[in-house]
């Protein structure tokens, strides 16, 4: 940096130190602020390189040869097809609404040696659920009312799908070994780890990434109780091309907005 822009810099910042509190700097401040929040890794949804999870496919789980991975939330299969492309392991796709899972099919024809599809939701019970849902927003759909209260979504159809716990399904096709578990599930985290116990416990993924967004808000779900639930991991935050070790005890890692973490097995590194 040059000496003279330096001095622009500091007169700035001096100037804007001095009068933060006056209205006429709010855009100033919100603009400052979105920018900060997305350099620690939040709103950066747009697509897979900005949100960072095309670096973790690529840079950290790829090199570790993964064998099997879940794609809990699958939508039309953006992700599940990244993990396709990008390394040699298998994957299990759920995905409860029928009008993504007809996409998420064709999308995946490709791939069809490699992974498994079921068109049902994963959560705390084996049982049928409501599913709210908007036809041309589906990565929005969600089984939880409360999230409804985000300004954003607009589910308003409903429909009756299935539902599995990922103990209950890991048991029926004796799963033993499982390298990424990723959730995508728009607040209903909390349900899916309930139903999870003996897999997160002792078959012990290597690696489990959430979305971590608004919704959390109005579930009463926290980065800090999430990672209670998972002894013996770190927890990283995925930021545009690269991750950030984080404390879930940090209120800056419990901000509700989009970001994705993932929860990395101490003994893998």
């Amino acid at each position: 940096m040059s000496n003279q822009l330096q001095t622009l810099v500091d007169d700035f910042l001096k100037f804007y130190a001095e009068n933060k509190y006056k209205s006429e700097l709010n855009q100033i401040t919100d603009f400052l602020l979105a920018n900060a929040l997305s350099a620690r890794g939040y709103n950066n949804y747009r697509n897979h390189e900005e949100s960072g999870e095309l670096f973790f496919i690529n840079e950290i789980l790829a090199r570790t040869q993964p064998r099997l991975c879940i794609d809990i939330g699958a939508n039309n299969g953006d992700y599940s097809i990244e993990l396709l492309k990008s390394t040699t392991s298998k994957v299990i796709a759920f995905e409860p609404l029928p009008v993504a899972f007809d996409i998420l099919k064709q999308n995946c024809l490709p791939f069809f040696d490699r992974i498994t599809l079921e068109n049902t939701g994963v959560g705390a019970n084996d049982e049928e659920l409501i599913i709210n849902y908007n036809p041309n927003a589906t990565a929005h759909a969600s089984f939880s009312q409360e999230v409804e209260e985000v300004s954003y979504l607009h589910n308003e159809l409903k429909i009756t799908v299935p539902v599995v716990t990922l103990d209950s399904y890991f048991e029926k096709n004796n799963i033993q070994e499982v390298d990424l578990i990723k959730i995508d599930v728009e607040g209903f985290e909390s349900e899916v780890f309930a139903g999870s116990v003996r897999v997160f416990s002792e078959i012990r993924p290597r690696f489990i990434q959430i979305e971590f967004n608004w919704h959390q808000l109005f579930r009463n779900a926290s980065l800090l109780s999430f990672s209670k639930l998972l002894p013996g991991y770190d927890t990283y935050q995925l930021i545009p091309n690269g991750w950030v070790k984080r404390s879930p005890k940090d209120p800056y890692s419990n901000i509700f907005l989009f970001s994705n973490f993932i929860f990395v097995r101490i003994d893998n590194y």
